[in-house]
């Protein structure tokens, strides 16, 4: 069933069967998977051989010769997995819904993104390690990356926030690093649940006029963002501490 036609309870079904997955099927797969339910796809892809660590870099290298992430900061010897993808656009997102067709709609700093999936060997990781992984991708390309990050049972899931230099407009510098951290592949949590069904497109498009990638990106960081969903759970502990009195 294509999101855009789904219930939320469809959704938040559809989410947990994707999550699931990850047990069960290549890193690959499952990432497409769980993409592809939240309204995502696309057939721009390049397959990484095996999903093998050294020849994602070798294609990294190959599409940007001389920038090289920093294979310490990476965690590059944890990797046991990588895959590239696909790219997304404005021509798959506008086969869901017509966005940024309007010509009078500033292109802004973002054209595209691209989904990457790294599977490490350990499972419990700090948040710093994980964004570290996020950054040193995101330095290698001139737009986005979103990766999916596997650990053992858990998943995790990072984007940043980029933003155009002040000396030189053709560039942009990369800024904080917001991320769903140890998603747990069964067992998913409620938490957790709630903020896969709200980065879903058809979601976002039932509460934010999304008008280009800078804003798609902008509702993603929003949603993503720590002190925001901290201050949403206070919120709601506190409705449901009022109501139980």
């Amino acid at each position: 069933m294509p999101a855009s036609s789904m219930t939320s309870n469809d959704l938040r079904q559809s989410i947990r069967n994707a999550i699931q997955a990850f047990e069960k099927k290549t890193l690959r797969e499952a990432s497409i998977g769980l993409l592809n339910t939240l309204g995502y796809a696309s057939d721009k892809i390049i397959e990484v051989p095996g999903s093998d660590p050294k020849a994602f870099l070798e294609l990294l290298n190959e599409h940007n010769p001389g920038i090289a992430i920093d294979r310490a900061k990476a965690l590059f010897d944890d990797w046991t997995g990588a895959d590239i993808l696909f790219q997304l656009t404005d021509e798959e997102l506008s086969g869901h819904v017509s966005l940024f067709e309007d010509d009078t709609v500033r292109a802004g700093l973002l054209q595209s993104y691209l989904f990457f999936a790294i599977e490490l060997k350990h499972r419990d990781y700090a948040r710093g390690k994980l964004t570290a992984i996020a950054r040193q991708l995101n330095r290698v390309f001139p737009m986005p990356v979103m990766v999916f990050i596997k650990h053992r049972d858990l998943l995790s899931i990072a984007v940043i926030n980029r933003r155009r230099n002040k000396r030189d407009a053709e560039k942009d510098v990369l800024g904080k690093v917001t991320i769903i951290r140890d998603i747990a592949l069964t067992g998913l949590h409620r938490g957790h649940l709630d903020i896969l069904a709200e980065i879903a497109l058809p979601s976002l498009l039932k509460k934010t006029d999304i008008t280009s990638f800078d804003t798609l990106h902008a509702a993603w960081e929003e949603i993503f963002n720590v002190e925001l969903l901290n201050r949403r759970f206070y919120r709601e502990l506190a409705t449901w501490y009022f109501w139980a009195l």
